[in-house]
């Protein structure tokens, strides 16, 4: 587009080339792990099995040579190349296979012709002629059969011309028997000439076709070939997949990294937890030493974040389930007690409770009991309730208790008030409550409004900008603070471990 200023004509500028997402598709083939060898994995083992379901075929081969008589020098190639494309179309027809067939019982011509093909060697006056089979032994018989009957009849036909070629000159001398003068005993001379050619040259030359070597029986099939098949069912297989994922990626994208997700969440990153592996089973004190300084750099993150108060209450939640939240409340609440801090974890997950796995704590009595306690005017006892301790003393853990049927009526009424005002009266320094997921449900909803700020777990390969923009939305709508997110499964090459 153009535009006039000061009289002049100036062109807008083109908007720059969108680049190519190879970051985002490559992420998404390294997350797809598992959905890429599953495809691989059952289409090769899919093709191999077929392969050696699949009845065997044997191929053969006889070679007919085709004499030549053209010489490149004086311009006959072409009526050599006639030669051969004659004799090649002649070796299938159906008077060939039809004798072919006495020669081979059970066979009729059109078995013939599905089994039977002829083919011209490009570098040489050699046709191919190929048969096929359940058995080597019959593909070869085949093969030897079919270009035996058509050197015979290329044989008699030989003859037939030369005898008929014979005959004619022999009645044209009989014709000249009896005449005298000089022109009768000239051509009777010229015809007996003609005749001693044609016999010695019947007797000279061979055939212009000749079987050049016959069809052997062939030691392994022609087909299937299950390691062929499987290794081409292999590659094929990669590029489906890798297909799949990617068409998946571009209907379904998911978020590419941490930047991203701090983009469309409009809140800060204060750590990233590296991606450990580990077995069934572990315990929060079992990090390795990156994870160690990420939740080091997320407990001095929420100092700064938190207001400056004697005691800070934290929720920690996340968009969707199986985000890792209750391993970071856990980690994070072991480094703020190695840190000094007094610190309670409290299980407010009452519908998929982990943390009291974590440190071997009875899930019952917990928060449920708590909070069905304070609804009866029993909120004695609360925090004798806390029974798992680390060496120093500093890190207690409530429980969820037994799981109520309505987590959010609990949860909604004035015992939870209560139950806040119990912990602000305690002497802990920080409080953490391990919160259910926040979209879909109220749980974390109603315990947001009354904690001083909202810690949110995100792994960003498990959520959708659709995803992200929705947990944005409803922590606009909450009457919160977001205090920002801790990413989990950021990747470290070095797995290094702590002593201990």
């Amino acid at each position: 587009m153009a535009d006039l200023v000061d009289g002049r004509v100036r062109y807008a500028a083109l908007p720059p080339d969108q680049p190519v997402e190879t970051g985002r598709y490559v992420d998404a083939l390294r997350r797809s792990k598992l959905l890429i060898a599953f495809i691989v994995v059952s289409l090769t083992g899919a093709v191999l099995l077929v392969s050696m379901a699949l009845p065997k075929t044997y191929r053969a081969t006889a070679k007919i040579l085709v004499e030549s008589s053209a010489d490149p020098a004086t311009g006959d190639a072409a009526s050599m190349e006639r030669s051969l494309a004659t004799t090649n179309a002649l070796l299938t027809t159906r008077k060939t296979l039809r004798q072919a067939r006495r020669r081979l019982p059970g066979e009729t011509v059109a078995t013939l012709q599905d089994k039977v093909h002829a083919s011209v060697d490009p570098t040489a006056n050699i046709i191919n002629v190929v048969a096929t089979d359940d058995t080597a032994k019959g593909a070869a018989l085949t093969a030897n059969a079919v270009a035996t009957t058509f050197l015979t009849e290329q044989g008699r036909l030989e003859r037939r011309r030369m005898a008929s070629a014979l005959g004619t000159l022999q009645a044209a001398l009989n014709a000249l028997e009896g005449k005298k003068g000089i022109p009768a005993a000239t051509e009777r001379a010229q015809i007996r000439e003609q005749i001693t050619n044609l016999k010695v040259q019947s007797a000279s030359s061979g055939p212009e076709v000749s079987l050049a070597e016959a069809a052997q029986p062939p030691k392994v099939p022609y087909s299937p070939r299950p390691l062929r098949n499987t290794l081409f069912a292999f590659f094929g297989a990669i590029f489906i997949a890798a297909l799949v994922v990617l068409a998946r990626a571009q209907l379904k994208p998911r978020i590419s990294g941490s930047r991203e997700l701090s983009r469309l969440l409009e809140l800060p990153v204060l750590s990233e937890v590296p991606y450990v592996r580990r077995g069934i089973g572990h315990r929060p004190h079992s990090v390795s030493s990156h994870e160690y300084e990420a939740y080091q750099t997320l407990q001095a993150s929420l100092r700064r974040q938190l207001p400056a108060t004697n005691q800070r209450i934290v929720l920690v939640t996340s968009a969707l389930p199986g985000e890792g939240k209750t391993e970071v409340t856990a980690a994070l609440g072991l480094v703020l007690s190695q840190a000094g801090q007094r610190t309670w974890l409290v299980s407010a997950d009452m519908r998929w409770p982990k943390l009291h796995e974590l440190f071997d704590v009875e899930q019952t009595p917990g928060l449920a009991e708590v909070l069905a306690g304070n609804m009866n005017g029993d909120s004695e006892g609360i925090f004798e309730l806390s029974a798992a301790r680390s060496g120093s003393g500093r890190l207690h853990v409530l429980a969820s208790g037994r799981t109520p049927p309505d987590p959010a009526q609990l949860l909604a009424g004035n015992a939870l008030d209560t139950f806040f005002d119990e912990i602000r009266r305690s002497d802990y320094d920080y409080v953490l409550l391990d919160g259910p997921p926040l979209l879909g449900l109220v749980d974390s909803q109603l315990l947001a409004q009354r904690v001083d700020g909202v810690l949110v777990v995100c792994r960003p390969d498990r959520l959708t900008p659709e995803t992200a923009l929705a947990t944005r939305e409803l922590l606009d709508r909450l009457d919160a603070k977001p205090l920002g997110l801790a990413i989990v499964g950021a990747r470290s090459s070095i797995q290094a471990y702590l002593p201990g």
